[in-house]
């Protein structure tokens, strides 16, 4: 007579991942309770702070400056428009078919909730701009509905990018010589975070920048070589602070005109770009070196010139590589923008000092600046994690570190 086995015990679902990786051995389970419990007890008392203690008026009288500083509050209607032209974009390359899509339906999922969520705020805080938040939400879905179905403009969506991006600087700015929609807002008027996401953007020209710096320091010609190491090595040779005085200082005697010629975000963005150039050729050297030259020499061997083998070959396989890095400095530098102070620019983090300095919240007993410091540190998580999210799944998707 045999005897019945009992069931395997079952180590899937919630219950199994908890057993797995929280509580395997004993040590793992003690440490697993010490942290659960630590993390409990903050955030117990972040939340009872938040919510019992922590004073909001201020910051929440003061949701414009944060967002778009002085900018006029009739025209306000453009920087959301811009907004709204990115999410279209956005929306219409979730739907492209590429590999990308579905790394670009992410982000659009996220960005288009955090739009929906300012919808809200606006409509209690200054309900003035609410219809112009829900054109913007409005927009963003209208991209992803016709990237949906009509696969044709889908395909096209880099013809969108482009469209879109040439109009966002066109309506921040305004036309030269007009009065009224269009009329011209100083950039001495922009600040906050939409001056943060414009000095971000400068990572875009940096990276053709500092891939010719990198192909050009592995020249066989001495005299593009040695220019290249030497701008190369001058930048990193200096703290990111120093060359934004550089900057303030150099560029009008560069140009041979006034100081007060060139606007400040000019200057901070040209500083910002060749920074970010010089640290983005280290990556891309980096990349270089690891391509084997076996993969060079079989591609001469195929007949393929020097530029060719360069082109098709061995850069697309670098930049593959250092995509984690490259993702790194763009976060660095989105953070980095927070130094541009020093040429008297009003970007987000810098407008946390003004707001604390305001005679309403120096009269709040004890001050604001913990609730300030919370509401940075929460805005710049969400944006260097969904870029770090994205960095990630790009990761998977072109295969880095599995061959």
């Amino acid at each position: 007579m045999t005897t019945h086995r009992l069931p395997p015990r079952r180590y899937t679902g919630v219950r199994g991942w908890m057993r797995e990786n929280l509580f395997k051995t004993p040590v793992s389970s003690a440490a697993t309770v010490i942290v659960g419990v630590l993390a409990a007890w903050a955030l117990v008392g972040l939340f009872g702070w938040v919510i019992n203690e922590g004073n909001w008026e201020r910051l929440w009288v003061n949701l414009k400056l944060f967002g778009v500083f002085r900018y006029p509050v009739e025209l306000l209607w453009r920087p959301l428009v811009a907004l709204g032209l990115i999410l279209f974009a956005f929306g219409v390359s979730s739907h492209s078919g590429e590999g990308t899509s579905k790394i670009l339906r992410g982000a659009f999922y996220q960005f288009l909730s955090a739009v929906v969520f300012l919808t809200v705020v606006s409509v209690i805080a200054q309900w003035q701009v609410t219809p112009y938040y829900i054109v913007a939400t409005v927009l963003g879905l209208a991209g992803f509905l016709i990237g949906r179905f009509l696969p044709a403009v889908a395909e096209r969506a880099g013809l969108v990018w482009i469209v879109s991006l040439l109009a966002v600087p066109v309506l921040l700015y305004g036309i030269p010589g007009t009065h009224g929609a269009m009329e011209v807002v100083p950039i001495r008027e922009w600040g906050g975070f939409m001056l943060t996401l414009v000095l971000t953007t400068g990572i875009v020209p940096s990276f053709p920048i500092g891939v010719a710096l990198a192909l050009g320091r592995r020249s066989k010609l001495p005299a593009i070589k040695y220019v290249c190491i030497g701008f190369i090595e001058l930048i990193r040779g200096a703290p990111l602070i120093v060359w934004l005085f550089v900057a303030n200082l150099m560029v009008p005697l560069l140009f041979n005109v006034g100081p007060d010629v060139v606007p400040s975000l000019g200057k901070a963005y040209i500083a910002l770009t060749l920074f970010s150039s010089a640290y983005m050729a280290e990556n891309v050297r980096g990349g270089l070196q690891g391509v084997p030259t076996g993969q060079s020499e079989a591609a001469r061997a195929l007949g393929l010139s020097g530029w060719q083998t360069t082109r098709l070959i061995v850069l697309p396989q670098a930049i593959r590589s250092v995509i984690p890095a490259i993702v790194g400095q763009a976060i660095g530098l989105f953070k980095d923008t927070s130094l541009v102070f020093i040429l008297n620019l009003h970007d987000f983090f810098n407008v946390h000092n003004i707001v604390a300095q305001q005679p309403e919240s120096i009269q709040v007993t004890g001050g604001i600046r913990l609730e300030l410091t919370l509401f940075l540190a929460i805005t710049y998580f969400f944006f260097a994690y969904r870029m770090s999210v994205a960095s990630r799944h790009l990761e998977r998707l072109m295969g880095v570190g599995e061959r």
